[in-house]
């Protein structure tokens, strides 16, 4: 594992890399509530953005930043060096990829960098069909919700060829403050989901502690400034436990995509013989808050199910 530290000056690009740009076409697919500020900042960096999405309104605002939006994938990978995919989940970029203008509107020694959080099984899949098309494929899936997006303090949990690091080092160095780079592609989305096993237990936690100093009569409130004051209270667990009382669920990191996330640690846990008490325990609840109208509010909205 080798962590890079992105506020040091990046690696120059390869000069052996004779098809790649001084400055790399970036094509940039997804710009969603992660995808948007991530493709901002890469434009904002200097770097040659074509932004596409399916809602194209939703991109448009890139524009200001400095980005070309296009209306298909074909037009935004037409030139591209590099592609970076940041949409839904596996069902959504297979679509795209096998839409009109997928990898066959591709130029040679294009590199796919996937950002988004699809699973083991998507992954995997994603690097045969990248290596059937001749096209050198990245996992890199991000640790962060939207702050740390559009702020450019994503952690980049990346894996892939070794030769691609320096290449690769302007573009990760414009979305995150870290790239950690775990090996052969597929590590990373390995590492996310154990990242995403943590977070979901954590909160579950962090839902049910208030719940339960609630029903045996004590303030809520007090039990967090309590917890805050020890070493306890990890940061991320107070933040969620004051929007949890105070109601504020404004998305960061909706619940339907923390619910499939924890559904996907769930799932490679169970494929590889792990048992995950508590997010397997978790789930019901979550999908039920989800159901309840909570899907788009943020995670936090799960404290109105306990």
């Amino acid at each position: 594992m080798t962590i890079t530290q992105l506020d040091a000056q990046p690696g120059p690009i390869r000069s052996d890399r004779r098809d790649q740009p001084a400055t790399p076409v970036v094509a940039f697919l997804g710009t969603g509530r992660m995808g948007l500020p991530m493709a901002a900042n890469l434009a904002r960096s200097g770097l040659h953005v074509r932004a596409w999405n399916r809602t194209s309104s939703r991109a448009e605002a890139l524009a200001a930043d400095g980005a070309v939006v296009v209306t298909s994938p074909a037009q935004a990978l037409r030139g591209a060096s590099i592609v970076i995919t940041m949409l839904a989940d596996g069902p959504a970029t297979e679509q795209v990829w096998n839409g009109p203008g997928g990898l066959r509107a591709a130029s040679p020694g294009l590199t796919w960098v996937q950002m988004a959080t699809v699973g083991i099984e998507w992954t995997q899949r994603f690097a045969g069909i990248a290596a059937r098309y001749g096209v050198t494929f990245v996992d890199a899936p991000v640790s962060g919700s939207q702050g740390p997006a559009r702020a450019g303090q994503l952690a980049i949990l990346a894996s892939g060829p070794a030769d691609l690091r320096d290449v690769l080092a302007p573009v990760f160095a414009a979305l995150g403050r870290a790239t950690i780079w775990l090996g052969p592609a597929g590590n990373g989305t390995r590492a996310k989901l154990v990242l995403n096993n943590w977070l979901a237990d954590i909160t579950e936690t962090t839902a049910e502690s208030l719940a339960f100093a609630r029903n045996l009569g004590l303030d809520p409130g007090a039990i967090v400034d309590l917890l805050e004051s020890t070493p306890l209270g990890s940061p991320y667990a107070v933040q969620k436990a004051r929007a949890m009382l105070a109601g504020d669920f404004a998305p960061s990191f909706a619940l339907k995509h923390a619910l499939k996330d924890a559904e996907l640690a769930a799932q490679a846990a169970q494929d590889s013989g792990t048992e995950l008490t508590l997010t397997s325990s978790l789930l019901s609840r979550w999908q039920h808050a989800a159901a309840s109208g909570h899907a788009d509010d943020d995670l936090a909205a799960i404290y109105t199910a306990t």
